[in-house]
Order: C-alpha cells, then sequence, then structure tokens
C-alpha cells in the first residue's frame, strides 16, 4: 500500500517547508519501524512538493498515521500549506530498489 501526496504551499514557504520535511523525516527514522517509508521531494516550482508513503500493511499505515513525528507535522503545516495535502492511492508496477 503507497501514497502519493501532493503538497501546495504558500509563496515563500519553500524553505520553512524543506526543513519541516527534514525534521519530520529524522524524527520517523529515530522510530526505527521498518512498516514504512517515507520519502520527500521538491519540484521546480517552489510552492509545490511530493511525498511517497509506502506501507508494509494497514496496521503500519495506523502507526504511521498515529506516531508523534506526524502529529507534529501536521499540527505545524497550516502555516505553510494554500490548501490541504492531496493523496492518491498509488501501487508499484515495477522498481529497481532492493
Amino acid at each position: 500500500m503507497s501514497l502519493l501526496v501532493e503538497y501546495t504551499l504558500k509563496d515563500g514557504k519553500a524553505d520553512e517547508q524543506t526543513e519541516a520535511l527534514r525534521t519530520f523525516v529524522a524524527g520517523l527514522k529515530a522510530l526505527n519501524d521498518e512498516g514504512f517509508q517515507y520519502s520527500a521531494f521538491e519540484t521546480d516550482d517552489p510552492t509545490r512538493f511530493i511525498g511517497v508513503l509506502e506501507f508494509a500493511d494497514d496496521e503500519a499505515k495506523q502507526r504511521f498515521l498515529a506516531s508523534a513525528p506526524f502529529a507534529d507535522y501536521r499540527n505545524n503545516a497550516s502555516d505553510r500549506f494554500s490548501a490541504p495535502p492531496n493523496a492518491t492511492q498509488i501501487r508499484l508496477v515495477a522498481s529497481t530498489r532492493k
């Protein structure tokens, strides 16, 4: 189970979003939970960021959603976002990832 999350930011918030994502990912890494992966990407448009979440199963997804790093990130996001994130369920077709 995977999600593609698109974030649209308010103008001038790209640096703040980059720092927030780095803090968020550091918090997730500290959990040492192998049931989920999160990767964040910036685009050529400084108001648009992409997140890719991969979950081993629904229980892993629930642990992610209940995690303190996710709560902190979510609770502090409204000042940066111009609209709520848009999440789309995606399915892996092929990858070079091991």
